[in-house]
């Protein structure tokens, strides 16, 4: 956490106290909100055991529901349940090995071009990994697990969402510029078929086109997300197809950096504030029933 947003946090009643992941959580605090991007079978027991022990404190967020955004093939499955009209994810195989590598049948699966992605998108080096594939020559070079994803032309535009409990927010980035027929063979012919992302960037250029979905479809798909990841903190990638015009969700990722959003700092105090008016409201409903049940009793 930078230091601006800390001192506006704590003019507004929210003091931050380091947690030291090398002892006990029940040792320290006390703590109304925990917010984590630790990972461990350590540290995910020092969860659970302060969440029995302070049912009323918020964790933000549980192990179990960050663990699925670290599977890309996980992370998007929610999608299909929204319901959400014009929104859909590309089509995309998960190859465990190099003997699945070959059966991968592109043309009933997936059509060349193909993004290739690291399975685990778990932090760690080569997670974030990704190429573009335009034949059979550039699938053979790739190292499994990976997922291949159908890459479809959307603009040279990808939305990035960030969500942070209610609040939802898109903005506009620059994306892989649309792919024509010359872009593949001058990709067959410069690297026989697999280039990184960095390279394809770099060589070709598009116009910024695609505009912003509305505000209205942005918090419905981030509600539906919400409540079927059972996270607090996230952002959702996303690519309009310039063929249907509908919404394709292509990566989720936990916590991302929300420093980068305009007054971040009131956004994320804000959101404190929410978590701490629901532990309120909570305790208050719980005492009401609490009062209800005693004078039944009497």
């Amino acid at each position: 956490m930078v230091e601006p947003f800390i001192t506006y946090a704590q003019q507004r009643g929210i003091d931050f106290i380091p947690i030291d992941v090398t002892k006990p959580l029940t040792e320290q605090g006390p703590f109304d909100c925990i917010i984590h991007k630790s990972y461990g079978q350590e540290w995910d027991q020092s969860l659970e055991t302060f969440s029995i022990n302070h049912p009323n404190a918020t964790i933000i967020d549980r192990p179990s529901a960050i663990q699925r955004l670290h599977n890309r093939i996980s992370m998007l499955e929610p999608i299909s349940q929204l319901n959400v009209p014009k929104l859909g994810i590309p089509n995309q195989v998960l190859v465990q090995d190099f003997e699945c590598l070959k059966s991968v049948q592109t043309d009933k699966e997936l059509v060349f071009p193909v993004i290739a992605k690291p399975l685990l998108a778990d932090g760690a080096t080569g997670a974030h990994k990704m190429s573009l594939v335009v034949n059979h020559e550039g699938l053979a070079k790739l190292n499994p697990p990976v997922v291949l994803q159908q890459f479809v032309n959307h603009g040279g535009v990808i939305f990035k969402v960030y969500v942070a409990g209610d609040y939802v927010k898109c903005v506009k980035r620059s994306s892989l510029p649309d792919i024509s027929n010359e872009t593949m063979v001058k990709i067959t012919l410069e690297s026989d078929g697999l280039m990184c992302f960095s390279q394809i960037s770099s060589s070709v250029k598009s116009d910024e086109k695609p505009k912003m979905p509305s505000q209205e479809f942005l918090v419905d798909v981030a509600n539906g997300l919400r409540q079927a990841l059972g996270l607090h903190l996230f952002n959702f990638d996303m690519i309009k197809d310039d063929k249907t015009d509908d919404y394709l969700v292509v990566d989720i990722n936990y916590f991302p950096g929300f420093e980068k959003l305009p007054f971040y700092e009131s956004v994320m105090t804000d959101f404190l504030l929410n978590i701490k008016k629901s532990q309120e409201e909570k305790k208050m409903m719980m005492k009401e029933d609490v009062d209800v049940h005693e004078e039944t009793q009497a």
